[in-house]
């Protein structure tokens, strides 16, 4: 009985594992001050091989508990293999209108996944994001770690 729980339990991670419709996936972790630097300007760089799918871009943020902004500005530039460039920024809601944190939290960490683009269609080639924060001070305090993901859409 034992063997065949284990053996479907593995089969069920493998399953999740092999998931072949991400693309890229990267996240980089902030010091341990865990300061979001106004100079520190992440740039991801992707390639996209089959411009015939439709993809998913979603921004990763992963903050303290009870974060003590409701939004924070995120400004994000997107390069594409053409070379034209696409200028925008996010508010980033961190909480609803009742105070309550939007994105998963466990203990004392929470992760806020956002899509910048979605099923949206993205030519071959080399692609290069950059995100940087919009704070007006100097850091953003209480980051983790910021993030890209690109997936196909099933």
């Amino acid at each position: 009985m034992k063997s065949k729980i284990l053996l479907t339990v593995v089969s069920l991670l493998l399953f999740i594992s092999c998931d072949k419709s991400s693309v890229f996936s990267e996240f980089d972790k902030m010091p341990s001050d865990n300061r979001w630097q106004k100079s520190d300007v992440k740039t991801y760089e992707f390639s996209i091989d089959d411009e015939s799918k439709l993809y998913n871009l979603e921004f990763k943020f992963s903050h303290i508990y009870d974060y003590q902004f409701d939004s924070v500005p995120i400004n994000f530039l997107i390069e594409n293999p053409s070379g034209k460039t696409e200028k925008f920024t996010i508010d980033l809601m961190i909480k609803d209108d009742s105070g309550k944190e939007l994105g998963e939290c466990s203990v004392d960490i929470c992760d806020l996944n956002y899509k910048i683009k979605e099923a949206t269609k993205l030519e071959k080639g080399t692609y290069k994001i950059t995100i940087s924060n919009g704070f007006k001070r100097e850091y953003l305090p209480n980051v983790l770690g910021i993030g890209l993901d690109v997936d196909a859409v099933k």
